[in-house]
């Protein structure tokens, strides 16, 4: 046991490393803006004292936005799509803040570290997910794959949210699987992560939501109190930043142009259009030479959906991300609007689940299980 725990540690710094020397030309690289971004920015700013406009007018109009102004005219330099968009940054204000303390540092840089920061977080994250059902060796090898993830590794290397909302997505599944696994105890961690995450990016209800279908299906205390508490600890953002969700989806059906006519009719007529663009433009981006994502994403998934049935119908843990991949894709096809699988990246710790289940069956058809078990958790060496 204490041979593990230093083995862990050993492979978590490793880790950490290996991340760090992915992103590491972006850690002295220019800062490349995105209008997602520049919203972030221009809330750093305001923390730190600026008044709103002038803060607003820093990042939009100032020189940092610029070339991307020239490139986005209709966007970025276009004070009415800017205005429109604005309400849809407000609740997303953890990681300005954890910016605004550290750019006295970093300066402009301070959004773009704390974003690597974060792509570091969530690697060490799904290796501490992945430790609590699977073997050090299988942990330690899709924790590392997940390292190379292009659309994590790409989205992560902008001063963007991201990063951390994937980080505490992850950490929230931790959070619901050892409360599951080890009793109430660990209720204090999943309500601190979601509260957080809350703040952060808006998947907060893909794991809450995930708990919620547990509840419903097994009907136990466990599950139910995640459920409660879980609701109870995302309401106060919602609650103290009420985004305009109806405006917000009538311009992504109109792919990131203000309707004329945000209403539920406007959503209504254009969503199967949109919808259909957003699975030709997902299915070319794979095809243009991607399946390094493809197989992580797509094949984790159905890895999990195939083989996660091949556990006890008691056992929760298989439900509860099996319940988390459809609640993410109705996540991600709210959004009908192609980013490069940057929403798509909540599949994250569903696809290494997956991912953890083949590579468990395949070393155990190999006659390599009973090595690797040598290097489990407890509990699988009991069951």
């Amino acid at each position: 046991m204490e041979m593990r725990k230093v083995l862990i540690g050993v492979v978590a710094v490793a880790l950490a490393a290996l991340a760090c020397l992915s992103v590491w030309p972006r850690f002295g690289g220019d800062v490349r803006w995105t209008p997602d971004a520049l919203y972030y920015q221009a809330r750093v700013l305001e923390i730190r004292g600026t008044p709103h406009d002038a803060a607003m007018r820093r990042a939009f109009d100032g020189p940092i936005s610029r070339s991307l102004r020239e490139r986005d005219s209709h966007r970025t330099g276009n004070a009415s799509w800017v205005r429109y968009n604005e309400p849809f940054y407000e609740r997303r204000v953890a990681v300005p803040l954890a910016a605004a303390e550290l750019y006295p540092l970093a300066g402009q840089h301070s959004l773009l570290y704390i974003s690597l920061a974060g792509y570091v977080a969530a690697i060490l994250a799904l290796f501490g997910l992945l430790l609590v059902r699977f073997r050090l060796a299988i942990a330690t090898t899709v924790a590392a794959a997940t390292v190379f993830l292009p659309p994590l590794v790409h989205h992560s290397s902008y001063p963007l949210t991201d990063s951390w909302g994937l980080a505490l997505e992850i950490a929230a599944f931790a959070a619901a699987l050892l409360t599951l696994e080890r009793g109430p105890r660990w209720l204090a961690l999943w309500i601190g992560v979601i509260a957080l995450l809350s703040f952060t990016r808006d998947s907060t209800w893909i794991p809450v939501l995930a708990t919620g279908w547990c509840a419903l299906r097994f009907r136990s205390r466990v599950p139910v109190t995640l459920f409660a508490t879980g609701v109870a600890a995302a309401l106060p953002a919602i609650l103290i930043f009420s985004t305009p969700v109806r405006p917000l989806v009538a311009e992504l059906i109109n792919q990131g142009t203000i309707p004329s006519n945000p209403s539920w009719s406007f959503i209504a007529r254009h969503y199967p259009h949109a919808l259909v663009e957003l699975v030709r433009a997902n299915v070319g981006f794979l095809r243009r030479g991607e399946w390094y994502t493809a197989f992580y994403l797509v094949g984790g998934v159905i890895a999990l959906l195939a083989l996660g049935r091949r556990r006890s119908q008691g056992d929760m843990w298989p439900s509860l991300l099996r319940a988390a991949v459809f609640v993410g894709l109705g996540y991600v096809l709210a959004a009908p609007l192609f980013s490069a699988f940057r929403l798509e990246l909540v599949f994250v710790p569903m696809a290494a689940y997956g991912l953890a289940l083949a590579t468990e069956l395949a070393a155990a058809r190999v006659g390599a299980l009973d090595w690797l078990t040598v290097h489990a958790p407890a509990r699988m060496r009991r069951s």
